[in-house]
């Protein structure tokens, strides 16, 4: 066992030596300097040994050195005693480990000594008691607010999103705990109101995704990305097509949470459709255009590393080339896909209600984009009698209650496609699953109106990733 000296005296001393031999008394062995009989503990273990005299006696105070000592502790109620002792030990030890309690800012420059700042650590302390303020961990790692835990709000744009799909870089969820219980997280595990995070990352990164995770539904495209991306691809694209995605971006971009609109232009060709587009290059506009010949669709991937992309834009029969719907799938954030229809004339968000547990984990997202643009959400409920889909519905009239949002459910035994193509300004959201990729012609005999949803190209999109 270790010898530990502590030189000891004043009310955090009694604590602190009532403290170890309650809880630590079997690791080390200790030996304890005083001169105030009243710090002493009451219960006395055999591995303490008391010696009474002035801690500041330097003769006295190397005899004890003859033993080995592991580490010194110096806990005094008076800074000239502190000094003195800590000057005392040096001159006995050049090299051992000294942990000195500090309520006076000392100025000791030694990196063999750790001063425990004792206003910093009560100050600390007391902030953890005020509301909306990040938790960090004190006494693990640097202390430097590395480690911070995080309780999730039930309004919170983080609630019901897969760990997966939220950007984390500089940063790592590295436990949650619910309902008492440590859950080690993965890609799919999802996020619920109440749970405990247990945050790992740069405190300054920390402190971000603490007022994020904390602000209320109306952030997106937190927590995916801050920026908003428009894809063109100038020689697949017509120019119409391209010229109504700029005016539905730019409007997104004005109403939407983020930072920048991102605008990736491949395939460049018609001078005045590139001088059209940059036009609209600004402060919080960046228009990026690839003159390279070897114009893949994989640069979206490394543009959404590189922009923080939230949430990708464009044209809905570009959506249909099989090679970029795989990337945008492989990318794992929200898809708009823009229509004829304008954005800006839009009066609901829809959702068709089928046989998918997944649009629960969709509800989030929904509710998120459907506040900033001030759009209603309506529930197709294409299957009235269907069981599942009462749970769901259900679930987003509660979220409706607490974003104080209006919802509105349509009941019909009908076919549901064309139900909803009689309808007009509808925003439609969709999950973006393995059904989006499939073949049109695999689905000519299909009742899902998920695989379906190019019958409703009248429509503009948001496809929210699942996975």
């Amino acid at each position: 066992m270790k010898n530990i000296l502590l030189l000891t005296d004043g009310i955090v001393a009694k604590h602190f030596l009532k403290r170890v031999v309650e809880n630590f008394v079997i690791e080390n062995n200790y030996l304890v300097v005083y001169y105030d009989e009243k710090i002493i503990p009451e219960k006395r273990e055999g591995n303490f040994r008391f010696y009474k005299f002035d801690p500041t006696s330097f003769v006295k105070l190397s005899q004890l050195f003859d033993e080995k000592i592991s580490q010194v502790m110096i806990i005094m109620g008076n800074k000239i005693d502190t000094e003195a002792s800590y000057e005392n030990i040096r001159k006995i030890d050049n090299n051992i480990s000294i942990i000195i309690f500090d309520k006076w800012d000392l100025k000791i420059d030694d990196q063999n000594a750790i001063l425990i700042n004792a206003n910093e650590i009560l100050a600390n302390r007391l902030i953890d008691y005020l509301p909306n303020i990040p938790i960090v961990a004190q006494n693990v790692g640097l202390g430097l607010g590395e480690i911070m835990e995080v309780l999730v709000p039930f309004g919170s744009s983080y609630v019901y999103r897969h760990i997966g799909s939220i950007e984390q870089k500089n940063w790592k969820i590295a436990a949650i705990y619910r309902n008492n219980k440590l859950i080690l997280p993965e890609p799919k595990q999802m996020i619920w109101p109440n749970d405990l995070l247990l945050l790992i990352g740069e405190p300054k990164v920390l402190k971000y995704i603490f007022k994020s995770i904390k602000r209320e539904t109306g952030q997106f495209p937190l927590p995916y990305g801050t920026n908003s991306y428009l894809f063109i691809d100038a020689k697949r694209e017509k120019r119409f097509e391209i010229e109504k995605s700029l005016q539905d971006a730019l409007y997104l971009h004005s109403r939407l949470k983020d930072k920048k609109l991102i605008i990736r232009v491949i395939n460049p060709s018609c001078i005045k459709v590139l001088e059209m587009i940059k036009e609209v290059d600004r402060e919080d506009v960046e228009v990026e255009i690839d003159f390279s010949s070897n114009n893949s669709f994989e640069i979206i991937l490394r543009d959404i590393l590189t922009y923080k992309v939230g949430i990708i834009m464009l044209f809905n029969r570009l959506f249909e080339n099989k090679e970029l719907k795989k990337i945008l799938f492989k990318a794992n954030l929200p898809i708009l896909t823009f229509s004829k229809e304008p954005i800006n004339i839009l009066k609901y968000s829809a959702l068709l209600l089928c046989k998918n547990k997944d649009l629960v984990l969709i509800s989030s997202t929904i509710f998120d984009i459907s506040i900033q643009l001030q759009l209603d959400l309506v529930l197709f409920n294409i299957d009235p009698e269907g069981g599942n889909n009462i749970n769901i519905i259900e679930h987003y009239e509660n979220l409706a209650s607490i974003f104080s949002k209006n919802i509105k459910v349509v009941k019909s035994k009908n076919n549901p496609i064309r139900e909803l193509q009689k309808e007009k300004s509808i925003l439609q959201f969709l999950p973006f699953s393995k059904k989006i990729l499939k073949n049109r012609l695999s689905t000519i005999f299909s009742t899902d109106p998920e695989s379906l949803y190019f019958k409703l190209d009248k429509f503009p999109k948001i496809f929210i990733p699942i996975n």
